[in-house]
């Protein structure tokens, strides 16, 4: 297999599919972008009111409900809409992103199969047959992942202390490299639930097993693993600039005797900035599909011999 043909081809398929990137790749990445900027400058100022940068120790997440709590009374017209618009955003994020994945591998396998009239539609239409074992896999996989190693270290040394976080932090090493090793191992976990419709713990099986039997794909691997690490260190950028340029902005016209001009200024240049951020980041999530989903498909049609010399039909059958 070409993987250097394989990475080109993605690359070429994704500057082609503008309705893939923002049907799937744009509109779940504004959610995602949104909720990770709002965690980040939720870290932020909850370490800089801890007592690792301040005298004066002090619950932010209180102060934070506090002060909503107080919004809410003095406005009180505003309570139902507001509450509406909070559930729907919360159930676009905890369920779009994982439609649009399923919905995004369904057009990109039929269009590489010669489905060439597959698009948004046909893989939203396709894409919800796997959503929910999908879901499930990735809830699954989220008590590993590197991030929620990262939220409960944060907790522990904001909260328990620094020597608390010192007891833990083998731990954490150790929870941080076997996520690793299994993130590797179910690289293709996603392609055999939305592709094959196995179940979760058959594609988990499956995944492993064509990940170990396929060692010449550690070169493609390591690739993929430096795109996404650099999605990650693009989004975090990203997510850091937005809470940073509304406050820096914010603080500047209001310094100058504009208060409302700069909350406006402050409010408008954050979106702008969060829009980008979504679209650069759907661009490389339709691209990491693409180079996936390509290369599971060509290993699927690879064959293997039994210890007879047998040709086997398949190795990823149950």
């Amino acid at each position: 297999m070409n993987y250097r043909n394989i990475i080109s081809e993605s690359w070429n398929y994704t500057q082609s599919k503008k309705k893939l990137i923002f049907w799937f790749g744009f509109i779940p990445s504004i959610f995602t972008t949104t909720v990770g900027a709002g965690y980040i400058a939720y870290q932020f100022l909850a370490f800089r009111g801890s007592y690792l940068f301040s005298d004066e120790e002090t619950n932010f997440f209180f102060d934070i409900a506090l002060l909503i709590w107080e919004f809410l009374k003095d406005h009180i017209s505003w309570t139902v809409p507001l509450i509406i618009i909070t559930v729907l955003f919360l159930l676009f994020y905890l369920l779009y992103p994982t439609l649009a994945k399923a919905a995004a591998i369904q057009v990109i396998s039929r269009n590489r199969t010669g489905q060439k009239d597959a698009g948004p539609g046909t893989g939203l239409r396709h894409g919800l047959f796997s959503f929910l074992p999908l879901f499930e896999y990735h809830l699954l996989i989220k008590t590993f992942s590197f991030f929620s190693v990262l939220i409960q270290m944060s907790f522990v040394i904001r909260n328990l202390g620094p020597s608390m976080f010192q007891a833990f932090l083998p731990l954490y090493i150790l929870i941080m490299i076997i996520g690793l090793i299994l993130t590797l191992l179910f690289t293709y976990t996603d392609f055999f639930i939305v592709i094959d419709g196995k179940r979760v713990f058959s594609s988990i099986k499956a995944s492993a097993k064509m990940v170990i039997l396929n060692w010449k794909c550690t070169v493609l691997i390591t690739i993929l693993m430096i795109l996404i690490g650099v999605r990650i260190i693009i989004q975090v950028i990203m997510v850091f600039l937005i809470p940073f340029l509304v406050i820096l902005l914010t603080g500047y016209i209001a310094a100058i005797a504009l208060p409302v001009t700069g909350v406006i200024v402050g409010a408008l240049s954050g979106f702008l900035v969060l829009l980008l951020a979504a679209y650069l980041n759907g661009v490389v999530d339709i691209f990491s599909f693409s180079v996936w989903t390509f290369t599971f498909l060509e290993l699927s049609k690879e064959k293997d011999f039994s210890p007879r010399g047998d040709l086997c039909e398949t190795y990823y059958t149950d």
